[in-house]
């Protein structure tokens, strides 16, 4: 099931068919083409999964899987990338909005707000919130 899907773009899966990916393993291939679609380098993805360096060096060499949990991070930064970009048009444009510090995040970036899924779902508020016109 997870291969039918790699070829499908990341909005386009339903949060069951996300589901299903993290918990087979997300392939680490899909994150290194997520990173290398967007500009981010190695050592940005591995800070973004919360693996040391070197350990996701090793994993992308032997192709491997991410565990569950760090599945779950490396969707929560593809998705919320993905609903950014929808907004904002460009890649150059989503990460320098993804990197600056916003008020209405008390002043944290929204990568970094997205360290757990509680602040993801307020960088996503956020973004709806700019979608609708309402600045904070």
């Amino acid at each position: 099931m997870a291969d039918a899907l790699n070829s499908v773009p990341g909005p386009l899966r339903t949060d069951a068919e996300w589901a299903s990916v993290v918990e087979e393993g997300l392939p680490i291939v899909d994150f290194v083409r997520f990173g290398r679609e967007s500009g981010y380098t190695v050592e940005e993805l591995a800070r973004l999964v919360h693996i040391p360096a070197r350990t996701y060096a090793r994993r992308v060499a032997a192709k491997a899987r991410l565990d569950i949990p760090e599945g779950e991070r490396a969707v929560r930064i593809m998705r919320l990338y993905d609903r950014a970009k929808a907004f904002f048009g460009t890649h150059e444009n989503t990460r320098e909005w993804l990197n600056s510090r916003l008020p209405a995040l008390g002043g944290r970036t929204p990568l970094d707000m997205a360290r757990t899924e509680p602040g993801a779902r307020e960088v996503e508020n956020v973004i709806g919130r700019i979608e609708h016109g309402l600045f904070s």
